[in-house]
């Protein structure tokens, strides 16, 4: 009676699932990798400043782990983080996304970010159930399943961690555009 009552619960459910579309990401036209960037004007805000506020800023947007600035090069004004999110799906967490961010500071007053290299990955004891790179249509995980339900819930799943992601990205570049246009904050670095 429960598997019954499972297979018509899932069958009902199919009809949605279609119906989740997937997400138009952006994606950069020359390395054809999903890819969030822009050049961003601080006006009067120095070299020095942008680089200070922006490597304070991904110190604590990454929890103060100094190991995940991969590369902090003053001299050059570039900061290049390998960090990942963790957006949720239905509330549950379907591994993390890792990403890389750069940061390089272009002349005073302005600044250049670049978000990209998007996977998810779901490591267990018994292997990775990551749904792969972000540029994939479908889940990596897809091809694993023969049903067509537990294909399209895997669809939808997808469509939805990559739509949270998405988010998720677009609310942090707020946080850091916040950041690098206080000045309040130079006189704490």
């Amino acid at each position: 009676m429960k598997s019954l009552l499972l297979l018509l619960s899932l069958a009902l459910a199919a009809p949605a699932v279609r119906a989740q579309s997937a997400p138009a990401l952006p994606v950069d036209p020359t390395t054809h990798l999903v890819a969030y960037s822009a050049v961003v004007d601080i006006p009067g805000a120095t070299e020095s400043e942008l680089f200070r506020r922006a490597r304070a800023w991904a110190l604590r947007r990454y929890k103060g782990d100094a190991a995940v600035l991969q590369v902090q090069d003053a001299a050059t004004g570039k900061i290049i983080v390998k960090g990942r999110t963790q957006a949720l799906v239905n509330g549950r967490s379907c591994g993390p996304v890792g990403h890389v961010l750069s940061i390089r500071v272009l002349k005073a007053g302005q600044y250049q970010y670049n978000v990209t290299h998007f996977v998810n990955t779901n490591t267990t004891p018994t292997g990775d159930y990551g749904m792969g790179p972000f540029e994939r249509e479908k889940p990596h995980l897809t091809s694993a399943y023969t049903d067509e339900v537990t294909d399209a819930l895997m669809q939808k799943t997808w469509n939805l961690l990559r739509v949270n992601t998405d988010d998720e990205i677009k609310t942090m570049l707020g946080y850091l555009q916040a950041a690098m246009t206080d000045a309040t904050q130079d006189a704490k670095l």
